[in-house]
């Protein structure tokens, strides 16, 4: 069975804090020693609450110095393919694969056959399945 940890916006409000610089999060009292990384402080977790395993702040961590990263280098420009279309048959061709869509999502809906999946929790910011 996996351990799955869902950070929801709303759900973790109180869990983890932060001062605008750092995200501040209880840990396994014995563990608050390996738990302070660049981004993330860990603190002694209080008898009332479950602390966060190290390995999931490091993770943690470890995303958001690659988001920092891809914030920080410049983006290549995307070269330009000559696709021998002009943009009128660009924008039909887009508009016949939109109504081959939109048909094809219409009869697995009047058939019973229809779209499968859940919306994701209104505010999760990252979920984690290890």
């Amino acid at each position: 069975m996996a351990n799955t940890i869902s950070l929801n916006a709303y759900s973790y409000k109180n869990f983890v804090s932060g001062n605008g610089s750092k995200l501040h999060v209880p840990v396994n009292p014995a563990s608050v020693i390996y738990a302070q990384f660049d981004h993330i402080s860990g603190y002694s977790a209080g008898a009332s609450q479950k602390g966060v395993p190290v390995s999931k702040i490091q993770i943690l961590n470890s995303l958001i110095n690659q988001l920092i990263s891809m914030k920080s280098t410049p983006k290549a420009a995307a070269p330009q393919m000559d696709t021998g279309m002009s943009e009128h048959q660009m924008d039909a061709l887009i508009k016949d694969y939109q109504g081959q869509i939109q048909a094809s999502v219409q009869l697995a809906q009047t058939t019973g056959y229809g779209l499968a999946g859940v919306a994701p929790e209104a505010g999760t910011v990252l979920n984690i399945a290890v």
